[in-house]
């Protein structure tokens, strides 16, 4: 099977920054005591190539002092909980951000703010477990994306909307149940997708999304590289993505049982409707006056029974 040369380049790439941080870390153990130059951060390593090395040094927040001209900033290894708002905006030539092996649990919007250079982020190894639609969004640039050993249980939408360039996609070992169809719709780009590992269900929706992927990505090479498996139901566990056929999963379409009945009141009067329908996947039931759907609010409220 024949490898796109483009993944090939992102291959290489990630290669050539693996052997330059290994090149770093034998610096870093040849060194008794870390930089603390006026340009550098504290507990930290910082050379001429824009590459600033602060790896297992017990920080709790991001360094203050990082060098506008970095290029490679590790921060793995550490106890950071939290990246706050902003907390990298001056990095602008920052291609590759290490921030796996920490303790984050969240990523809130403007992470990543203004990094519209960064090809490669790490963040394996932490406690995420919420991720907030739009954080990624910036990142025009990125290529390879690790989220895997994390604790995220859903997946939002529009998470990955507008990274085109995304090459690598890693987010196996979560606690990810159900994948949006057209999730992944916009990763043009995309050729190693790993979501395997995860307590997810091949209902009708798994249906939908592996059709989708099919539909857009008709390569063959992508597809051999998706590694994912079903856990539910458990007559379908370790079943792989690629062995889903059209039998194995049944769907209904969508019937309404209980139609609303039509009702004449006074203006000021409550009015109460009563609608019900069924399907697999459940179908999602909206109000509507005149073709217009209906806003709700102190005058309109939907109640789910």
């Amino acid at each position: 099977m024949t490898r796109p040369m483009h993944q090939d380049a992102a291959a290489a790439a990630v290669l050539r920054r693996t052997m330059m941080l290994l090149l770093l870390l034998l610096m870093f153990s040849l060194s008794s005591f870390p930089s603390v130059t006026a340009d550098c951060p504290y507990k930290c390593i910082c050379n001429e190539e824009h590459i600033v090395y602060c790896h297992g040094q017990e920080l709790n927040r991001i360094p203050d002092r990082i060098p506008p001209a970095t290029e490679l900033l590790t921060l793995g290894g550490n106890e950071i909980r939290d990246i706050e708002p902003n907390s990298f905006t001056h990095l602008t030539e920052l291609k590759d951000l290490q921030l796996n092996y920490n303790k984050i649990s969240n990523l809130k919007i403007g992470a990543f703010a203004n990094l519209s250079k960064l090809q490669i982020l790490y963040l394996n190894e932490n406690k995420i477990e919420n991720i907030e639609t739009g954080v990624f969004n910036n990142l025009t640039s990125l290529e390879y994306l690790s989220l895997h050993n994390n604790k995220i249980h859903k997946l939002d939408l529009e998470m990955f909307k507008g990274l085109t360039k995304l090459v690598f996609l890693y987010l196996q070992n979560n606690k990810i149940r159900n994948i949006p169809p057209g999730i992944f719709d916009s990763l043009t780009s995309l050729i190693k997708l790993i979501i395997d590992s995860n307590p997810l269900t091949c209902d009708c929706n798994m249906k939908l999304f592996v059709n989708g992927l099919k539909k857009n990505y008709p390569h063959q090479h992508f597809f051999f590289d998706v590694q994912m498996s079903c856990y539910f139901p458990v007559e379908m566990r370790e079943l792989s993505l690629k062995e889903i056929t059209e039998t194995d999963i049944h769907c209904t379409s969508p019937d309404i049982i209980v139609v609303p009945e039509n009702k004449t009141v006074s203006v000021g009067e409550q009015l109460q409707l009563s609608c019900e329908a069924v399907g697999d996947p459940e179908p999602f039931i909206t109000w509507a006056k005149d073709d217009i759907d209906l806003e709700l609010g102190q005058r309109v409220q939907v109640r789910l029974v």
